[in-house]
């Protein structure tokens, strides 16, 4: 994993064993923002925040984890045992390419139609309510034990952050221009550490729920389990155990309940748990909200296609009607550059329809959405060939207690 990916990706880690150190924060300027980014070059730099996360909290993560940092999230592609890729799934004998490609079937799936179709289908679920929209998924976290003297630096870069953000009363957008220059900084920290990158890959694989509730205010949950540590190949483990086989699972609780406000995204801020449900339901007026929004993010190398694309994986695990999902599927048919790799299957074994998107640097960003329900299963970044991000979503609807599963 090179240095360059490494600037791109969050500490998602951070996400969670931070939580008690965020509530002490001044709410009134951090809590309106969402994760960090690690470089502001990138149009996707938005793309995995999901929680409340500047660079202001790491230095309580550096004691907390004992220098264990993960960079990401996803299902590694490929790797950890158990494991395997999306691959195209079988339309007919002769027809394979051995489960690792799209067969010619597949391929012939036009892109454009399948969206179409998707609207079409959404519009025809039923709409539901309840009191907490709930969230499963199974990801795999990039980890890597950073030295000492990393976290050194990281402590500082904390300070100097927290002083700018104290000294001019930043909000908003403003406290996301403040945390990318921040995260500038630390892109070129690491890079003096390690210029080509850590000198082996591990993963943390685990399941999370989460219960976000409807009403302002109420009790917002997230429960991690299943959580292990993976190595892609027997020599990243050899170069791990000559490291010294530092700690790589972090330490953190297994539940945490919050009542912190929490946008939809940090390139949505201003879609919550009580106003995602009022979105338009044509695709001329949610695309005219979606382009006013995108205009007002900071930026000179923002990309609507990437921006909408990052949008739609939020909205489509958000609980919008079925009217806001079938005009995202409508504006995402027009965008132009999106593919089909045709009939897949998402790492849990689900078959799908695989669409993707590239980025102006060549970042793919994939997404497996199933073709009777139009349900998302999966979406991933991947860059030069290799995964950055997976997530894998396994159930997802309301409920109407807190800590239970929707019913089917």
């Amino acid at each position: 994993m090179t240095d360059r990916m490494f600037a791109r990706l969050k500490p998602d880690e951070l996400d969670e064993l931070t939580e008690e150190s965020y509530r002490r924060r001044r709410r009134e300027d951090l809590a309106r923002t969402f994760s960090s980014t690690r470089n502001p070059t990138p149009a996707w730099r938005a793309f995995m925040a999901r929680r409340p996360m500047f660079l202001l909290a790491t230095g309580t993560v550096a004691a907390v984890a004992a220098g264990a940092v993960v960079v990401s999230t996803g299902v590694l592609s490929g790797a950890p045992a158990g494991r395997t890729p999306p691959v195209a799934a079988e339309s007919t004998p002769s027809g394979t390419t051995g489960g690792t490609g799209a067969s010619p079937a597949a391929t012939r799936v036009d892109a454009r139609s399948f969206l179409l179709a998707a609207a079409d289908t959404a519009l025809r679920e039923p709409a539901a309510s309840g009191h907490y929209w709930y969230v499963r998924q199974r990801t795999t976290h990039p980890t890597f034990h950073w030295p000492e003297k990393f976290w050194t630096g990281v402590r500082e870069l904390q300070r100097q952050e927290q002083a700018e953000v104290d000294r001019t009363g930043a909000k908003d957008d403003e406290l996301v221009a403040i945390n990318e220059k921040y995260n500038k900084k630390l892109a070129r920290l690491r890079k003096s550490i390690y210029p080509d990158g850590p000198p082996y890959r591990a993963y943390v694989v685990e399941s999370e729920e989460r219960w976000r509730p409807k009403r302002a205010g109420g009790t917002h949950r997230v429960k991690s389990e299943d959580r292990e540590v993976v190595f892609p190949t027997p020599q990243d483990e050899a170069t791990w155990k000559k490291e010294g086989a530092p700690k790589l699972l972090e330490d953190k609780p297994r539940s945490v309940d919050d009542d912190l406000p929490r946008p939809l995204s940090i390139s949505n801020m201003d879609i919550t748990m009580q106003n995602v449900g009022d979105l338009p339901r044509s695709k001329k007026a949610l695309a005219g909200r979606l382009r006013a929004r995108f205009a007002e993010l900071p930026g000179p190398g923002k990309e609507f296609d990437v921006y909408l694309w990052q949008t739609g994986v939020d909205l489509m695990t958000a609980p919008t009607t079925p009217g806001t999902r079938a005009a995202l599927f409508r504006i995402l048919a027009d965008q132009p550059g999106i593919t089909s790799s045709g009939q897949v299957e998402d790492t849990a074994g689900r078959k799908g329809v695989g669409l993707a998107v590239k980025s102006g640097d060549g970042t793919e960003f994939q997404l497996v959405i199933n073709e009777d329900t139009a349900e998302l299963l999966e979406y991933a970044v991947v860059e030069k060939g290799e995964d950055t991000a997976r997530v894998t979503f396994e159930e997802f609807g309301w409920t109407d207690k807190l800590g239970r599963r929707p019913h089917r």
